[in-house]
C-alpha cells in the first residue's frame, strides 16, 4: 500500500511540473502574440508611406512602363511562411495545403518546423530561411527574402510571386491568405490619394519606381513575417491552453487518488493495531470457555 501512495504522489509531482512547463510556454507565446501585433501596426504604417509614394510617382512614368508585364505568363513562384517550432497544432500543415501544383517548383519555405513537415510530404523547397522568434529580427529575414526573389526575378527565372501566410487576430480565428507580392497590382497604383504638390525628383523617376516597388516588396514581407508570427505563437497559445486544462483534470484525479489510498492505507492501519488486541482477547476467551 505504501508503495501505490509512493507512485501517486511521484506522479502528482510530475504532473505539477509538466504544468509549470506548459504555462511558461502558454505565457511567452502570449506575450509574442501581442508583440507581433504591435509591431503590425507600425510595419502597417511604413507599407502606408510606401503605398501613397508609388501612387504619387506612377503618373510621371511612360504608360507602356506602368506594369503592363503584369499580365504576361511566366514562372510562378510563392514564398510560405510556416512554423519555426512545434507545439503549434496544424500551424504548418495549413499553409502547405494552400500551395498549388505549380508552386511547388518555385517554393520560398520559411520555418524550420514547416520545413521538415514539407520534406516528410516530399516537397523539396527551393530556398528556405528560419522563421523569426522576435519582431526584432523581422527587418533582416524580410530584407534576405527581398533579394533572393529581386536575384530570380532579375535572371528571368521568376515572373510571378505570391505570399501564403497564416493570420489571426483576438476577433477572428486563424485563416491562410494569398496574397500577390510581385508584379505589383496595378489597381495599387491608380488609387486615389489626397491632393498635393507635385513630388519633386531628384533621380529619375524609373530609377525612384524600381526602388519603391522593392521597398514595398519589403515592407510587405516584414507584414507576412509579423503575421506568421502571431499566428504561430496563438496557435501555439491555444495548445497549451488546452494542455493546461487537461493537466489540471488529471491532477484533480491524481489528487482524489491520493487520498482515496492515503485513507486506505490508515484504515488498514488502524485495523492491524486493533486486530492485534482483540484476536489476543478471542484466544483468551476460547481457552476459558474449555476449562
Amino acid at each position: 500500500m505504501t508503495e501505490r501512495l509512493q507512485e501517486v504522489t511521484a506522479r502528482i509531482g510530475n504532473v505539477k511540473e509538466l504544468g509549470g512547463i506548459v504555462d511558461s510556454m502558454r505565457s511567452l507565446a502570449a506575450v509574442r502574440v501581442q508583440q507581433a501585433h504591435r509591431a503590425a501596426l507600425a510595419v502597417e504604417t511604413y507599407a502606408g508611406t510606401i503605398q501613397d509614394a508609388l501612387v504619387r510617382i506612377a503618373p510621371l512614368l511612360p504608360v507602356d512602363r506602368n506594369g503592363q508585364s503584369s499580365q504576361e505568363p511566366g514562372k510562378t513562384g510563392v514564398i510560405a511562411f510556416c512554423a519555426e517550432q512545434g507545439f503549434a497544432g496544424l500551424f504548418s500543415e495549413h499553409v502547405l495545403d494552400a500551395l498549388q501544383e505549380d508552386e511547388k517548383e518555385h517554393l520560398f519555405l520559411i520555418g524550420t518546423r514547416g520545413n521538415a513537415i514539407a520534406r516528410s510530404r516530399g516537397i523539396k523547397a527551393e530556398w528556405t530561411a528560419p522563421a523569426v522568434q522576435n519582431p526584432g529580427a523581422v527587418p533582416a529575414l524580410a530584407d534576405s527574402i527581398t533579394k533572393e526573389i529581386g536575384r530570380q526575378v532579375v535572371a528571368g527565372a521568376l515572373t510571378h510571386v505570391s505570399v501564403i501566410v497564416c493570420h489571426s487576430s483576438e476577433q477572428e480565428k486563424a485563416s491562410v491568405i494569398r496574397q500577390s507580392l510581385f508584379p505589383l497590382d496595378p489597381a495599387l497604383l491608380r488609387k486615389t490619394v489626397t491632393s498635393g504638390p507635385v513630388p519633386l525628383l531628384n533621380v529619375a523617376p524609373q530609377k525612384l519606381m524600381t526602388d519603391l516597388v522593392a521597398d514595398y516588396i519589403f515592407s510587405q514581407l516584414c507584414l507576412a513575417a509579423l503575421k506568421s508570427f502571431g499566428a504561430e505563437n496563438q496557435a501555439r497559445s491555444e495548445r497549451m491552453t488546452a494542455a493546461h486544462h487537461e493537466i489540471t483534470r488529471q491532477l484533480k484525479s491524481l489528487e482524489q487518488l491520493q487520498r482515496t489510498v492515503r485513507q486506505e492505507e490508515i484504515t488498514s492501519e488502524i485495523i492491524e493495531l486493533v486486530s492485534g488486541p482483540t484476536l489476543a482477547k478471542l484466544k483468551r476467551f476460547n481457552r476459558h470457555s474449555r476449562i
